[in-house]
């Protein structure tokens, strides 16, 4: 775990630093594509870099499209969404091949249609910049994790998760459609913060069963605020120069890379440890100035998981957990992000 660990931080440190020198505009997706790709094992690794790539392509351009067709017309923009979020949930769930990149194709096509939401703008440079930076975390973290994880004996495939039944399958799709139409409602009329990061947070806790979709919503909640904590910490110790700045943000993912890599039900507490993290201490083209925006996504963070847990109080009927979960454990199976 040690060298799979190492792996991860250092892919997520020279993933940043990649994103900065190209001039793109936000390298904490390098920075958190780096992160959710590593692994202890390089197939499993491979095969999460390319699904996730195939998915950033193809939903950054189905994204742009849609968007524009749907400029300026608000009740076609919810409409996109509803749909959008529909689709994504029952294609994570319901396809037997491909799950992950279909998650992420609906995850950045997501990201495309609420940035046409707040400011337009420039839409096609925004989707190719989340496109690069994307690939940008995925290619380093490959690197990283080919020159310092040695190879694990092959083992039989683990057996893919079954697809949803056709009416659980229907029902986390209106789940997701409804979540991600209420995001926008929610944003603009109680004014809360960072719209795209609570559309985002809901949409990937989404889960066929209520237990473990509370217990990883508050291992997330956790995570975050481990993660948070820790780099303002970092930060307020003086983490604002290029090396203090790299050994804090890299020492505390090797930290919760021990969780995030460790497969057993606390694995997610680690992973959005890491998650928040990045998100405090990176920021614009180098260590942040300010600490505003960092809270301000951790914010949107909470707020993305309590709707999705109202939304799911009210459609997902809870059903008999394990005795694991009982205990307010999720399944050991890491979530894709």
């Amino acid at each position: 775990m040690t060298r799979a660990g190492l792996a991860a931080a250092l892919g997520v440190v020279l993933a940043v630093l990649l994103a900065v020198r190209l001039g793109l505009e936000d390298p904490w997706w390098a920075a958190i594509s780096a992160w959710i790709v590593s692994g202890p094992d390089r197939r499993a690794v491979l095969a999460k870099g390319g699904q996730r790539i195939a998915g950033t392509l193809l939903g950054a351009g189905g994204g742009y499209l849609v968007a524009g067709l749907a400029a300026g017309q608000p009740w076609l923009q919810a409409i996109l969404l509803f749909a959008l979020g529909a689709f994504g949930t029952r294609q994570r769930f319901g396809a037997r091949r491909f799950a992950i990149a279909w998650f992420y194709a609906a995850v950045t096509a997501l990201l495309v249609l609420m940035q046409s939401l707040g400011a337009p703008g420039d839409l096609d440079a925004f989707a190719r910049a989340r496109c690069l930076e994307i690939l940008c975390g995925v290619f380093v973290a490959t690197l990283c994790e080919l020159a310092l994880v040695a190879p694990v004996p092959a083992t039989a495939p683990r057996s893919p998760t079954p697809a949803a039944p056709p009416a659980d399958a229907a029902r986390l799709a209106l789940i997701g459609g409804l979540v991600l139409l209420l995001v926008p409602l929610a944003w603009a009329l109680l004014d809360l913060p960072a719209a795209t990061q609570m559309a985002v947070s809901a949409f990937i806790l989404i889960d066929r069963d209520l237990g473990t979709q509370q217990a990883r919503a508050r291992q997330r909640l956790l995570g975050c605020a481990m993660g948070g904590l820790l780099g303002l910490l970092a930060m307020g110790l003086g983490a604002d120069a290029l090396l203090p700045w790299a050994v804090g943000l890299g020492g505390g993912l090797l930290l919760f890379a021990r969780l995030h890599h460790g497969g057993g039900p606390q694995a997610y507490i680690g992973t959005q440890g890491g998650v928040a993290l990045v998100m405090t201490m990176v920021s614009g083209t180098g260590p942040p100035d300010s600490l505003v925006p960092a809270l301000q996504r951790l914010a949107g963070i909470g707020c993305g998981t309590l709707l999705l847990l109202l939304v799911s109080r009210l459609l997902l009927p809870p059903r008999p957990a394990s005795a694991g979960r009982r205990r307010g454990e999720a399944r050991p199976s890491q979530p894709v992000a």
